[in-house]
């Protein structure tokens, strides 16, 4: 494994937000999220959180740029317990960088592929499109038979601009009235969903037309909850400074094909490749080698 250590760009930066739940330490895999950001793209890491979530990684505050803390929305409910992803719209205030990626913790960053996003756009960028690893079939998810292909907020580049500001500010409407556009767009409503607000913000700021430059040209790759990951070898901390690492970047995607009763195992390699894993006890495994 090869480790390349790229010029910090001051103007341009990561923001994480992770906030803990009764199941997972997201602050912990913010913080290695934000240690594979500097590795492969070189660019720094702010995070926001909250006290209690902070208090888990006090060790490992040095990895990050800046740490914003903040009271989270604990209103949103997933399977009887609080899922804190409400106020990603605060994204665009609470960002110090004049370009900014924001990432959802549970995607991997495997490759400098992301620093080409700053070249797409003047204002905003985020995937339209997706490709589940080990089900090429799959088809691109719509937020229902009578509505929009979702748009996917895990990954999104905006930089400081009035039309950025305004998708920001259009988000934290569609977050305060989602009921509303849940029953506009015969979508399930209920529990809040960051890319069905930021697809719906970003049609209204359109004109509900589309804007090619507003979409990420590659896919969003996905490992699904059904499917398998595994690092082909383990992450190293390099002794003379505890702040670096040499990160793997080969990993095993295995998945359980059943047919007529009977399982047979499939399996893909891939290498530097980015890609969102979608059960976090996965990303936890990987995480703690």
């Amino acid at each position: 494994m090869e480790r390349t250590r790229k010029k910090k760009i001051a103007k341009r930066g990561a923001l994480l937000f992770a906030f803990n739940s009764s199941k997972y330490n997201y602050a912990d895999m913010a913080v290695y999220t934000a240690r594979r950001i500097e590795a492969f793209l070189g660019i720094p890491t702010t995070l926001v959180t909250d006290v209690d979530s902070l208090k888990t990684i006090l060790p490992d505050l040095k990895t990050f740029d800046k740490i914003i803390d903040i009271v989270p929305d604990k209103s949103n409910i997933k399977e009887q317990t609080a899922w804190i992803n409400k106020g990603r719209y605060q994204a665009y205030e609470l960002s110090p960088y004049e370009e900014t990626l924001l990432i959802d913790v549970d995607y991997l960053v495997n490759s400098d592929t992301l620093l080409k996003t700053f070249d797409l756009s003047d204002t905003f960028c985020c995937h339209s499109n997706t490709h589940m690893l080990m089900h090429p079939e799959a088809s691109q998810e719509k937020m229902s038979a009578y509505s929009y292909d979702t748009l996917w907020a895990t990954v999104i580049m905006f930089k400081k601009s009035e039309r950025a500001k305004q998708i920001f500010e259009t988000l934290e409407m569609v977050q305060n009235n989602y009921e509303h556009y849940a029953n506009l767009h015969s979508f399930v409503g209920g529990v809040y969903r960051n890319d069905y607000g930021l697809t719906i913000a970003l049609k209204i700021v359109n004109g509900h037309t589309d804007v090619p430059s507003d979409y990420i040209p590659w896919n969003l790759v996905h490992v699904g909850k059904n499917t398998s990951v595994y690092a082909d070898s383990s992450d190293i901390q390099i002794p003379c400074d505890g702040s670096l690492f040499d990160f793997n970047t080969e990993f095993t995607i295995m998945f359980d094909h059943w047919k007529k009763s009977k399982v047979r195992k499939e399996y893909m390699s891939i290498k530097d490749m980015d890609f969102h894993v979608m059960n976090k006890d996965l990303f936890v495994g990987i995480m703690n080698g």
